[in-house]
C-alpha cells in the first residue's frame, strides 16, 4: 500500500468518525429538546404529591437542585444547534448535552435517596414510576452516545437498586431484584439501537459519498460533452473557411486539360476532399443533435419515390468500388419526416458501402405491423460480437476494420440518435465476413393511396447544373478575397450576373443604387465588420421585398440554426463543392 492510499484511507476514516458524532449530537439535541416540558413539570408535580409526607429540608434541597439543573439544562439544549449540517464541532456539542443529561440523573437518583424514606408506598411507586419512564425514554434517546447513556442512567439507578442494602424497609428484596431486571434489559435494547443507529448512519454517509461521486462524474462528463462541442464548433470554423475554397476550386478545374498521371493524381485529391466533407457534415450533424434544434416534420411522401431518391444518390457510389446497389419497396405513402429518414438510412448505406469490398447492398423498404421498416443489408465484413454493443457510440471504430475508413466512427452514433429523435429503433444483426444487416422500425404509418401511385413511381432525376443560372443577377458578400475570386468564376461560368457587394454600409448603398434587381443574395455569415444576416436585411428593405438569401458559412454554433430559420434564409455549412451551392441557388431562384 503506498503512502497516498494510507492518507486516503485515514482521512475517509475521519471524516466517517465526524459524520457520524455530528449525527449523535443532533438525535440526542433533538431528543433532549422534545423532553423538556416533561422534565420541567415532573419535578413541579412532586410538590403537591409528597409535600405533605417528605421532610421540608430534604424537599427544599431536592427541589433547589432540581430547578437549577433543569434550568441549565434547557439552556444548554436550546443553545445548540440540532441540525446535523450546522453542526461544526459534534464533540463540543456531545460534551454538554452528558453534562446537562448527567446533571439531571443526579438529581432524580439523589430525590430517592432523600425523600424515600419518607414516602408512603403508593408515592413510593409514582417516584419509581417516574424514573422507569425516564429510563426507558433514554434507550431511544440517548444510547446513540454511550457515555451520555450511562452518565444519565447510572445515578438514577445504582441508589433504587441498592434500596435493599438500607437499614429502613423501602421495598422487600425482589423489588431490587425486579427493577435490576428491567435495567439490564433496557441496557440490551439500547446496545441493538445503537448499532443499528450507527449502521444506519454509516450506510447513509456511504450512500451520500457514492451519489457525490455519481453526481461529480456526471458534471465532468456534462462539461467534457459541452467542451467537446465547443471545440467541434470552433475547429471546424476555422477549418471549413480553406476547405470550403478548395471544393471550391476543384470543381472549376477541368481534368481533360492535364495528362493521364497528373488526372490520376487529381482524382485521388478530390477523393481525400470527398472524405474530408463527410467527416465535416458528421461534425455539423452532432452539433445540431447536441444543439437539439433538428426539426420535425411530418409530410406524407412515396415510399417508391424515397427508393429512387436513395438509389440517385448512392447507386453510382456503390457502382465505383464494383458494388451492386438494390432497393425493394412497396407502392405505399408514409407520413414522417422525409429528410430525417433519409440521413439515418443514407447514414446506414454509407456505411455498408465503406465496409463492403464486393457483392450486394440492398435496402429494403417494407411494413410492420402497420409502420414504416428499413432493411439495409451488405456482404461486407460484418461485425465482431465484442463491438457491437460500441459500435453506435461516438467515435468508435473497430481495430479490425480501421484500416478500411478514415471517418470518425460518427455515422452510427448519428443514425441512433436520429432514431430516438423520431422514435425508431434499430438493431444489427452481424457475423464476422458473413456481412450485416442493420433494421430500422419507425413510428411512421404507411398508407395505401390510389390517387398518387403514379407520382410515387416517378424517378427524382439528379439536377444537372450545366448553365443552371442563365440570366440570374446574383449578389455576392464575402471578405475573403480567395473565396470572392472563386465564386465570380464559377457563378459567371453558369450563365449568371455577380454583384460583389461591399459590407461597408455606405458603399453598399452607392453599390445598391446602380442594380435594378438582385434575384439572390449568396453571403458568408462572419464577415470583417459585421454579420452576413444583418446585411441581408438592409438588402431587402433597399428593395422593399423578401430576396432569396443563402448564406455559406464555416460556423456551426447552436444558437444561430434558429437565427438563420426566423430570417428565412438558407444555410450551407462549410466545407461545400460548388455543385450543392449551384442547385441550391438554382432551387431558391426557381421558387422566386
Amino acid at each position: 500500500m503506498t503512502d497516498d492510499s494510507k492518507y486516503a484511507g485515514v482521512g475517509e476514516v475521519q471524516s466517517n468518525n465526524f459524520y457520524l458524532l455530528r449525527e449523535k449530537a443532533s438525535h440526542i439535541t433533538k431528543a433532549a429538546r422534545s423532553a423538556t416540558i416533561a422534565n420541567v413539570l415532573a419535578p413541579l408535580l412532586c410538590i403537591p404529591a409528597f409535600k405533605d409526607e417528605v421532610r421540608p429540608m430534604h424537599l427544599g434541597i431536592w427541589l433547589t437542585y432540581m430547578l437549577v439543573v433543569v434550568a441549565v439544562r434547557t439552556w444548554i439544549v436550546f443553545k445548540l444547534k440540532f441540525e446535523s449540517k450546522d453542526i461544526v464541532d459534534p464533540q463540543h456539542n456531545l460534551n454538554l448535552m452528558t453534562f446537562a443529561l448527567a446533571s439531571m440523573g443526579v438529581g432524580w437518583g439523589m430525590g430517592w435517596v432523600l425523600m424515600a424514606p419518607d414516602l408512603m408506598l403508593v408515592n413510593r411507586v409514582i417516584y419509581v414510576y417516574m424514573i422507569t419512564v425516564a429510563l426507558m425514554g433514554s434507550m431511544f434517546a440517548y444510547s446513540v452516545h454511550k457515555p451520555t447513556f450511562y452518565t444519565f442512567t447510572l445515578p438514577i439507578m445504582i441508589p433504587s437498586l441498592t434500596t435493599g442494602l438500607w437499614s429502613v424497609d423501602i421495598f422487600p428484596w425482589t423489588f431490587s431484584v425486579g427493577l435490576a431486571t428491567v435495567y439490564i434489559v433496557v441496557l440490551g435494547i439500547s446496545k441493538s439501537f445503537s448499532q443499528t443507529f450507527e449502521d444506519s448512519v454509516r450506510l447513509r454517509f456511504r450512500n451520500e459519498r457514492l451519489y457525490q461521486e455519481l453526481a461529480n462524474e456526471r458534471d465532468q462528463s456534462v462539461a467534457a460533452n459541452v467542451a467537446k462541442s465547443k471545440f467541434i464548433a470552433v475547429a471546424s470554423h476555422d477549418l471549413r473557411q480553406p476547405m470550403h475554397a478548395v471544393n471550391v476550386y476543384l470543381d472549376i478545374v477541368n481534368e481533360d486539360n492535364f495528362p493521364e498521371q497528373d488526372k490520376l493524381l487529381l482524382t485521388k485529391i478530390k477523393s481525400s476532399v470527398t472524405s474530408l466533407n463527410s467527416m465535416f457534415d458528421s461534425l455539423l450533424n452532432i452539433s445540431k443533435l447536441d444543439a437539439h434544434v433538428t426539426p420535425i416534420n411530418n409530410r406524407m411522401f412515396g415510399l417508391q419515390e424515397f427508393a429512387n431518391t436513395l438509389r440517385d444518390l448512392y447507386e453510382t457510389r456503390a457502382a465505383k468500388k464494383g458494388l451492386s446497389f438494390l432497393t425493394s419497396s412497396l407502392d405505399l405513402n408514409v407520413c414522417g419526416d422525409k429528410l430525417v429518414l433519409q440521413q439515418i438510412v443514407g447514414n446506414l448505406i454509407s456505411n455498408a458501402i465503406q465496409y463492403t469490398t464486393s457483392g450486394t447492398i440492398q435496402v429494403l423498404l417494407a411494413t410492420h405491423q402497420g409502420c414504416l421498416s428499413i432493411e439495409v443489408i451488405d456482404t461486407g465484413c460484418g461485425v465482431d460480437a465484442s463491438d457491437q454493443q460500441y459500435i453506435f457510440g461516438e467515435f468508435y471504430r473497430a481495430d479490425s476494420t480501421r484500416s478500411l475508413h478514415d471517418g470518425l466512427g460518427l455515422g452510427l452514433s448519428i443514425v441512433r440518435r436520429l432514431c430516438d429523435l423520431i422514435g425508431a429503433e434499430v438493431t444489427l444483426s452481424s457475423q464476422p465476413n458473413e456481412g450485416s444487416k442493420f433494421v430500422v422500425l419507425t413510428p411512421y404509418v404507411t398508407l395505401v393511396n390510389e390517387e398518387i401511385e403514379n407520382a410515387t413511381r416517378r424517378s427524382v432525376k439528379p439536377m444537372h447544373a450545366q448553365r443552371m443560372l442563365q440570366g440570374k443577377c446574383i449578389a455576392v458578400i464575402e471578405d475573403n478575397p480567395v473565396i470572392v475570386d472563386a465564386y465570380k468564376q464559377t457563378l459567371a461560368s453558369e450563365g449568371a450576373y455577380v454583384h460583389v457587394l461591399s459590407e461597408t454600409e455606405a458603399e453598399l448603398e452607392v453599390q445598391l443604387e446602380s442594380i435594378d434587381n438582385i434575384d439572390l443574395i449568396l453571403s458568408d455569415y462572419r464577415l470583417s465588420r459585421t454579420t452576413g444576416d444583418v446585411l441581408i436585411q438592409k438588402i431587402r428593405e433597399s428593395y422593399n421585398q423578401e430576396i432569396p438569401a443563402l448564406i455559406v458559412t464555416a460556423d456551426t454554433s447552436p444558437s444561430h440554426f434558429s437565427l438563420f430559420a426566423n430570417l428565412n434564409v438558407q444555410v450551407l455549412h462549410k466545407p461545400v463543392s460548388f455543385q450543392e451551392v449551384a442547385l441550391a441557388i438554382q432551387k431558391l431562384t426557381a421558387v422566386g
